[in-house]
């Protein structure tokens, strides 16, 4: 996971709960003794999609779900995870897989994933990208960035357009969005800005809650999308 980066997650009373959905269950096995070497508690593995969806209809969410989009048609890896994305839209959640395609690291990117894995990363990687996620950041490999900028409109927006778009954030607002284009943590967008790290957090949260995005992958693309640019 040398190309992947980001955070979020809460802490249950026996440790951190991770449901896997993945088709191949010798991963499954071999990742939840990793896992539980480090207070995570791997939950039964479910081969699919829709039989997660089931589970989460009738039990409490795990505090973070990681998902194999392999031997889903891929016209439909969009949809589906949308589909989980809308089954549990307070959980974490995080593609993990070895599919390296840019269509399925789209499909994470515009399905509100919180993070995008590969299986192929070494298990202390795995493991900090998980912390990450379960802090409340999201890891995504750095060509993400460019995927979002290629899905814009042919025509970008013109000045007015951004005044337009960004008039309801305030200058420090729309600072932070820039920060967070340039892949800073919140810790490194206090000290570029000068303000504490609680402020930072309370900026991002009136971001979300302005232009109405669950995660910061979202905030990212709503920021990208209206001519925001990155604040070295």
């Amino acid at each position: 996971m040398g190309e992947t980066s980001i955070t979020v997650g809460k802490m249950a009373m026996t440790g951190r709960s991770v449901l896997l959905i993945d088709q191949d269950q010798l991963f499954g096995a071999a990742l939840g003794t990793l896992l539980g070497e480090d207070s995570f508690q791997l939950l039964p593995p479910l081969p699919s999609v829709e039989e997660a969806v089931k589970v989460l209809r009738d039990t409490a969410a795990p505090d973070l779900i990681m998902v194999d989009p392999w031997g889903i048609d891929p016209p439909r890896v969009a949809s589906e995870l949308r589909r989980l994305r809308a089954a549990a839209p307070q959980t974490k959640i995080a593609v993990l897989t070895s599919d390296t395609s840019d269509s399925v690291l789209k499909a994470s990117l515009f399905a509100g994933m919180d993070g995008h894995l590969s299986k192929s990363s070494g298990v202390a990687t795995l493991r900090d990208a998980l912390e990450l996620i379960l802090a409340g950041d999201a890891v995504f490999p750095p060509r993400a960035a460019a995927l979002v900028v290629q899905a814009q409109q042919p025509q970008g927006p013109t000045p007015a357009d951004l005044v337009a778009a960004t008039a309801d954030l305030s200058r420090r607002e729309i600072q932070i969005l820039g920060c967070l284009l340039a892949g800073q943590s919140n810790k490194s967008i206090a000290r570029r800005l000068e303000i504490t790290e609680s402020t930072v957090k309370m900026h991002f949260k009136n971001v979300m809650r302005k232009i109405g995005a669950q995660n910061r992958t979202q905030a990212a693309v709503w920021a990208i999308q209206r001519g925001i640019g990155p604040m070295s």
